[in-house]
């Protein structure tokens, strides 16, 4: 054979081998993007992995050195949670082509999936040079600065995004999270016409604003102790300020002062004219819309009950008249409703069987919020066991009086199956196979409002979710956000958890959230609890933490709330004595807490009925006692877990019940949004550590 003929012999050989690896490669590509498109059935999904894995393997082999095979590989790997095996596919693709934006931005997901966040924003920042607009690396670097604790950096990255991507769900969460956690310290044009602009968004909650709206507004109106330097129709017209009222939390005291001098001349001067004047319609609206979210929080003064005791008969008065309109006393309900609800009208019935078509615009959407809680309170629902009378017990009257807690929108995140968030978030735990399985059966115990139980429904592939509470009212709030998102997997039911007997169906996961704690015999319904869980079956657990609840419990002691009723006046006077108190230790963990900002969640954060508080040893305990392996927390910051793995040093056990409360005891604030952790139940268990 000639030397010709051998180099023709070798391309052709070459030339085989090259499409015999593309057609491995797009058969790993497809079964990969199957993976991608449906995260329902694990079981499906590891089969789909395992297949792409071999076929990548087989091009590999034949085209060593193709980068987007490595690649490929990589991202396979990663998926199934072989952190190494992935970081060596991604080391050898860049060995190949160091300056494809595309291997990098799969490096830094590798690097992100580690928690090796200083080299996951090193790789981002490099798809970003190499492959601008290529990949989403600007989005997962804003993510990784985000979870790193560079919050100011992380939220500007994000505010660039929002504006070309405002559309895009996690951006928009991103935005609204971050702002929760800073505020302005300076008066910035640019960033107020970013918040008007967010203050627009839906499906993200807009309460999260309130912080960074609020600061900024304080520089805006150059608010301090003594008032402010802008007039009164400046702050009317302020597009912001008026946005904010509608739209979201005001955790501001220097605000709520501004609002109440609002609201008290905008009563007073229309009292005195006759009549609302149109210029100040705007505001009107916006602040009985902030009241309204947040069930007139606010105190009002003797000379304001009694105006708005006069204007109360003035519109009784009106609608008990042949031919009155919802137009003619129009101002008068503007005016009432910025300091409650129509519901104490006498002839509030009345009121609302005018015709849909009769009602002014400015008073029209205020009506729409009437029809909606008229409409929650006509829901009924069936008893799981007997449910106590609100005399009988003191916390299901709480509720009933203030279902708590009241919210617009749901969370945003990716829909994942239950089983491999669980696998993720606790990588050693031996879970039951059938976590994986279809129809998964979740029991949310004391599902309150709903928010929670609706999240797990929604965003938990193919679940089907029983949720129970002991009061109705908060039940129906929870059935009116149902039909809202349109979530049909999800059953509401009465139950008392200290009677709840053994039901039919065992389910593979309870969660019970901010429960317990409310509950003097909260044994007895832990225990019901564990009857109705599966063999190895997982509950989730959120306690309140004695430390974190000290300065509540002082604030409780120095007010003397333990011995007040939940009289609604009692507590503005006494919630707006806490605010303007520059006395109280440690004052801020309560007023930056957003319970704070409404009256149910005032009641529920400081005035409940009944709470007791745990430590970590005493969870050891709890779980000990009721044979429970203790899986660990959820949740955890990146930040707490460096600060927990520093304090400990080398001995450092995420899992040691007894490290944490030493941890607790010289950061007493860690847990201020509760413990939560789950547990496994297994019978015969040898003790937590």
């Amino acid at each position: 054979m000639s030397a010709l003929q051998g180099r023709n012999q070798l391309k052709t050989v070459s030339r085989k081998k090259t499409q015999e690896a593309k057609i491995n490669y797009k058969l790993a590509y497809d079964a990969f993007h199957k993976t991608q498109l449906d995260t329902t059935y694990l079981q499906n999904n590891l089969s789909l992995l395992a297949q792409a894995k071999d076929d990548i393997k087989k091009a590999i082999e034949l085209t060593p050195s193709d980068g987007d095979s490595l690649n490929l590989l990589a991202r396979i790997e990663l998926e199934t949670g072989n952190f190494q095996s992935a970081q060596q596919a991604i080391f050898l693709a860049l060995a190949e082509s160091a300056e494809n934006g595309g291997y990098w931005y799969s490096a830094g997901h590798i690097y992100l999936a580690q928690q090796d966040l200083e080299n996951a924003k090193q790789a981002f920042k490099n798809a970003i040079k190499f492959a601008p607009k290529e990949t989403r690396a600007e989005v997962s670097l804003a993510y990784t600065l985000a979870q790193d604790g560079e919050i100011i950096e992380a939220f500007g990255q994000y505010r660039e995004l929002a504006k070309t991507q405002g559309n895009d769900l996690h951006i928009r969460s991103q935005v609204v999270d971050l702002a929760s956690q800073i505020k302005a310290d300076f008066y910035d044009p640019e960033l107020e016409q970013d918040l008007i602009s967010y203050l627009k968004w839906d499906k993200v909650n807009l309460n999260q604003l309130g912080s960074l709206v609020c600061s900024l507004l304080e520089f805006k109106f150059h608010l301090n102790s003594q008032g402010s330097a802008t007039d009164f129709d400046g702050i009317a017209n302020s597009t912001l300020f008026i946005s904010a009222l509608r739209n979201t939390l005001i955790k501001s005291e220097l605000i709520e002062k501004l609002i109440m001098a609002l609201r008290h001349e905008l009563l007073t001067h229309s009292t005195q004219q006759g009549q609302l004047s149109k210029n100040h319609i705007s505001l009107c609206q916006a602040i009985s819309f902030y009241g309204l979210r947040n069930e007139y929080i606010l105190p009002n003064t003797k000379a304001e009950m009694d105006m708005v005791s006069a204007l109360r008969t003035i519109v009784d008065q009106s609608l008990s008249q042949f031919g009155c309109k919802a137009l003619d006393i129009s101002g008068a309900l503007l005016l009432l409703s910025m300091y409650e609800t129509w519901q104490g009208l006498n002839e509030f019935n009345e009121l609302m069987n005018f015709e849909e078509n009769s009602w002014p615009e400015e008073t029209y959407e205020i009506k729409k919020c009437h029809d909606k809680l008229f409409k929650i309170c006509h829901y009924e629902f069936d008893s799981l066991t007997g449910i106590p009378t609100i005399k009988e017990n003191k916390v299901k009257n709480q509720y009933e009086k203030h279902p708590y807690p009241r919210w617009d929108t749901l969370d945003y995140k990716k829909n994942v199956n239950y089983g491999i968030a669980l696998r993720h978030e606790f990588k050693y735990a031996d879970l039951p196979n059938y976590l994986y399985e279809k129809n998964l059966k979740i029991l949310i115990a004391g599902c309150g409002t709903g928010r929670h139980a609706l999240n797990v429904a929604k965003y938990f592939d193919d679940v089907d979710v029983l949720a129970v509470d002991i009061s109705q009212n908060s039940l129906a709030y929870a059935k009116h956000k149902a039909i809202e998102f349109e979530i049909n997997n999800i059953q509401f039911k009465l139950a008392d958890l200290t009677k709840l007997p053994i039901l039919q169906e065992k389910f593979s996961i309870i969660e019970c959230s901010g429960v317990l704690h409310h509950i003097r015999y909260y044994k007895k319904a832990l225990s019901n609890l564990l009857l109705n869980l599966k063999p190895n079956g997982l509950i989730k657990i959120s306690l309140y933490s004695a430390r974190s609840r000290e300065a509540i419990n002082r604030v409780r002691e120095i007010y003397n709330i333990e011995k007040n009723t939940q009289h609604e006046h009692r507590v503005k006077v006494i919630r707006h004595a806490i605010m303007k108190s520059n006395a109280l230790e440690n004052q801020t963990s309560i007023t930056h807490s957003d319970d704070f900002y409404s009256l149910s969640g005032t009641i529920d954060l400081l005035f409940h009925e009944y709470e007791k508080h745990f430590t970590p040893l005493s969870i050891r305990n709890l779980c000990n006692e009721f044979q429970l392996n203790w899986l660990g927390f959820s949740n955890l910051s990146h930040k707490v877990k460096n600060d927990f793995m520093s304090f400990h040093g080398k001995k450092s056990d995420l899992l040691n019940l007894k490290q944490w409360d030493e941890f607790e005891e010289v950061y007493p604030n860690t847990f201020s949004n509760m413990f939560q952790f789950y547990c496994q139940y297994q019978p015969k268990l040898k003790l937590n550590r």
